[in-house]
């Protein structure tokens, strides 16, 4: 993906985020709000896209590469395992920090809370709903596991989509916020990994 494509996809996600909170954030958000009898399913499908347990995940196949690797010297499959586990940890985690720093200069209040509009450089998780982290995480995970291994990529764009639907439905985001998450997950996690790949020698 070239600079320019990269520019234009941002554009056209910062834009969707933009129409979407000043058009459906507000009449969308409680109509799609859990019943109690089915927030236990969405609080665990939300789970999903917590970083804590990708960040465990890609430490213990790196790990694990790492361990194997020493065992059969010979075997270049592993040290590429292990460059793999490295960039997909990059391409979640940057985005990631990225996002943490929108969200305190944004401020924006989190549908939970009855609170409409921005409240920015405000510190707290109440006014820390632009954009989502759960769906930056989740589609920079399936964008960067897509690229270091192809046949995952469908399945895993499904889940992070599901994760995106998640947040609204606990009241934790609006569409708008989803929309930027992913945006910023997807493009993001492109853009580390195709410039990280090179410097460590992955082909």
């Amino acid at each position: 993906m070239s600079g320019k494509h990269i520019i234009v996809y941002t554009l056209i996600g910062f834009t969707l985020s933009v129409l979407s909170i000043l058009t459906l954030d507000y009449w969308l958000a409680p109509k799609v709000i859990a019943a109690e009898s089915s927030q236990q399913t969405w609080v665990f499908i939300t789970d999903l896209g917590s970083s804590g347990w990708m960040a465990v995940f890609v430490f213990l196949w790196w790990l694990a590469a790492f361990a194997i690797g020493k065992s059969q010297p010979t075997s270049i499959k592993w040290p590429s395992l292990r460059k793999k586990a490295a960039l997909v940890f990059a391409a979640v985690a940057l985005p990631g920090l990225f996002v943490l720093i929108v969200k305190f200069f944004a401020g924006r209040a989190r549908p939970y809370t009855g609170e409409i509009g921005f409240f920015p450089f405000t510190p707290g998780s109440a006014n820390a709903s632009w954009p989502s982290g759960h769906t930056t995480t989740a589609f920079g995970f399936a964008v960067a596991m897509g690229l270091a291994f192809p046949p995952l990529r469908w399945p895993l764009m499904a889940i992070a989509a599901l994760i995106g639907y998640s947040r609204m439905v606990l009241e934790m985001h609006y569409l708008g916020d989803v929309i930027m998450g992913a945006t910023i997950g997807t493009l993001g996690a492109v853009v580390v990994y195709n410039w990280l790949r090179p410097k460590i020698g992955l082909k």
